[in-house]
């Protein structure tokens, strides 16, 4: 945000298209200078002219996680609304779930919720296929998207089929196209990343900015009630008598302080501040910042901030603590139904085909979308009643 001066205000200026441009810019990384492990896949060649530059900076889009509360509950309660759990028909699916290997304290919610995650949060979401020295698919780690650099590839008949490197550590390490679970937000900027949050990053930015305003304020004991603006002209000194008899000057500003606790008093009291100028042509504006209301006018720039989150995510203002006027005491079964059917389904949807494509390419089991189960949201919140009834 720039703060430019127009006349006698400061403004607060954000642009969407220079934010994205100057801010979220995608940061280069140099492969040569990394040392590799393992076996290489990638040549040199497609090191140095093949590797797809990210569209935006996917740690910039990460850290808005950091940033913002609301964004951040809104990604985590879709993420845990799409694996609530994991059942999978095929027995074969299960007995591997139950014997695979994954990350210390981690199972297979877990590291498919991170999957998730990193797709809501930056549109890219990443899943190494671990392997033992058979080549035999044992288990799964995630890869952060700011590990990933993407390698362009295609197969025979055309499709993008990309090799991967992962980047930790000053070191490299390669992956072929099918050791690699990736899911991708789709976008026009790239055909091998996805992207996502965009569109919400200078709602983020702003908010952020005001929180720093409230913040200096705070820190600073500037609790600020109004601005006297003073157009035209100055205002005048004035010459008083100090304790000791002395005629001192005194500036406007210390006379203006001095009129104002003087008439201080409560909120339905009546009093007048006379304030004298230099020149008939001055004129002396009071704006109250921070009279109405404890927040002034942020108040409601804020809550318009916070419902483009809502929106862009689609969340129930509810389910991130946020209440509704009017609604305080209703019903959010409505509410629920829709964020499932229309946020949560189709996600689980797209992890159950992504899932059921690896199993039967490594183990041919003949695994199909319907066959997992990741939770159904608003099963979960019925009530014992509402459960016994429908069971009959």
């Amino acid at each position: 945000m720039k703060v430019m001066r127009l006349g006698n205000v400061s403004v607060g200026i954000s642009s969407a298209s220079e934010l994205l441009e100057s801010k979220y810019k995608p940061e280069a990384v140099d492969l040569a200078v990394m040392k590799r492990v393992g076996k290489r896949i990638v040549s040199k060649e497609a090191e140095s002219k093949k590797v797809v530059s990210q569209p935006y900076s996917m740690s910039k889009l990460l850290a808005l996680l950091d940033t913002d509360e609301y964004h951040s509950g809104c990604v985590d309660a879709v993420t845990m609304a799409t694996v609530m759990q994991f059942e999978c028909k095929n027995s074969n699916v299960t007995k591997w779930m139950e014997t695979a290997e994954f990350p210390a304290c981690e199972d297979q919610t877990t590291i498919l919720g991170e999957l998730i995650k990193f797709y809501i949060a930056c549109g890219n979401g990443f899943l190494i296929k671990m392997r033992n020295a058979q080549g035999q698919w044992m288990g799964l780690e995630r890869m952060l998207p700011t590990e990933v650099q993407i390698v362009e590839n295609y197969d025979e008949f055309g499709f993008f089929r990309p090799n991967f490197i992962q980047t930790k550590n000053n070191q490299k390490q390669d992956f072929a196209y099918a050791d690699i679970i990736h899911i991708k937000k789709s976008t026009h900027k790239s055909n091998a990343w996805g992207l996502s949050c965009l569109p919400i990053a200078i709602n983020v930015e702003i908010l952020s900015e005001i929180k720093t305003f409230d913040y200096n304020n705070f820190q600073n004991g500037l609790m600020i009630d109004y601005f006297v603006i003073v157009e035209g002209g100055t205002l005048r000194d004035g010459t008083v008598t100090d304790e000791q008899g002395n005629e001192v000057m005194t500036d406007a500003y210390t006379e203006i302080e001095k009129a104002l606790i003087d008439v201080k008093g409560n909120a339905k009291s009546h009093s007048t501040v006379l304030i004298e100028s230099e020149s008939k042509d001055v004129h002396i504006r009071l704006e109250p910042l921070r009279q109405q209301d404890r927040e002034g006018g942020f108040l409601s720039l804020k809550k318009d901030l916070r419902e483009g989150i809502f929106a862009y995510h689609r969340v129930p203002a509810r389910v991130v603590s946020q209440l509704i006027p009017g609604q305080l005491g209703g019903d959010n079964k409505s509410d629920m139904l829709m964020f499932y059917h229309f946020v949560i389904k189709p996600l689980q949807e797209r992890l159950a085909l992504t899932l059921a494509i690896e199993f039967n390419y490594e183990f041919n089991w003949n695994v199909t979308p319907a066959d997992f189960n990741f939770g159904n949201l608003t099963e979960a919140l019925q009530s014992a009643d509402e459960q016994l009834f429908l069971n009959r």
